[in-house]
């Protein structure tokens, strides 16, 4: 990043939320007490979306509507609804490669707590109804929603939306990896490599303004003597084996949130349907540093 001009301050602040780190760099003609109250407020907002969309607080929205959506209608909160009625609009355009219904499975895996009953059936995203009236959600059968897949992107553009309306220069909202800025401060980023993520980046351009990553080489379960990934194949509920990695480049954290799960699982006819209705790109990353870019893209290096 450029060094701040002599007019403005920088601040850059972490906190853990969403199961992740978030840290929130800002840049500004105001003084440097004024930006850390800004990006107070810019946590508080993240700290709302994790209380509504958690499934790891028993008293979420998500978590009273996996309890009893199945039985009536539960209002929840507009930002709730928001997000799930864009959820189930991804599903239908990925068709089903997309779908926040694979909870039961993370729970069996351990990667969700278990709060109650968990559903041992075939139900899907079309089994998910929303009333626009009174922001209230019903299920057809019982199930199990968990937005990890898509709140932390839908968490970055909230706060995106909110620092553009307090006067700052350019900021960076960086929730594990799913990434936007605002102004011209963040011209690269690094992706991890999937042959040592934990030690080696590759670095990147930014041709969007934000930018969401997914991958299995994270898995820390095992099934069978084989570690076992977070991301699931709705259709078979078989993991994904693959150790290979998608960075979406697009518009919103949110849409490219949700998109790097689609690209990782649905047919390459879908999904490049759905990267242009978007207009997203994909940066592809093998374990040996092989990359693909889709459509064709620089990422400014050799």
């Amino acid at each position: 990043m450029p060094s701040s001009s002599p007019s403005s301050n920088r601040i850059k602040r972490c906190k853990p939320l969403l199961g992740t780190f978030v840290e929130i760099t800002l840049e500004g003609a105001q003084s440097e007490a004024a930006l850390h109250k800004i990006a107070d407020k810019a946590f508080s907002i993240v700290g709302s979306v994790q209380r509504m969309m958690s499934f790891h607080d028993a008293d979420s929205d998500i978590s009273r509507i996996n309890r009893c959506a199945h039985i009536a209608p539960l209002r929840v909160h507009p930002w709730t609804h928001y997000v799930i009625a864009r959820a189930l609009g991804i599903s239908s355009q990925t068709e089903g490669a997309f779908d926040i219904s694979i909870a039961p499975r993370l729970v069996k895996w351990k990667y969700l707590p278990e709060h109650g009953p968990v559903p041992d059936n075939n139900a899907t995203w079309q089994d998910i109804e929303l009333s626009e009236t009174d922001c209230s959600v019903a299920f057809h059968r019982p199930l199990m929603v968990d937005l990890g897949g898509i709140a932390k992107g839908f968490a970055v553009d909230k706060v995106i939306d909110f620092l553009s309306t307090k006067g700052i220069t350019s900021a960076v909202v960086n929730a594990g990896g799913d990434m936007r800025m605002l102004g011209g401060m963040a011209q690269t980023i690094g992706v991890r490599h999937p042959g040592a993520p934990q030690s080696q980046l590759v670095p990147a351009l930014m041709p969007r303004v934000a930018v969401a990553t997914s991958a299995g080489y994270f898995a820390n379960r095992k099934m069978h003597g084989q570690r076992i990934s977070p991301i699931v194949h709705p259709r078979t509920g078989k993991p994904l084996r693959s150790t290979t990695s998608v960075s979406i480049f697009s518009s919103t954290c949110m849409v490219a949130d949700a998109l790097t799960k689609a690209v990782l699982l649905a047919p390459q006819e879908v999904w490049t349907r759905v990267l242009a209705a978007q207009d997203s790109l994909a940066l592809f990353l093998s374990s040996r540093g092989d990359e693909v870019h889709f459509p064709s893209f620089s990422t400014g290096h050799a």
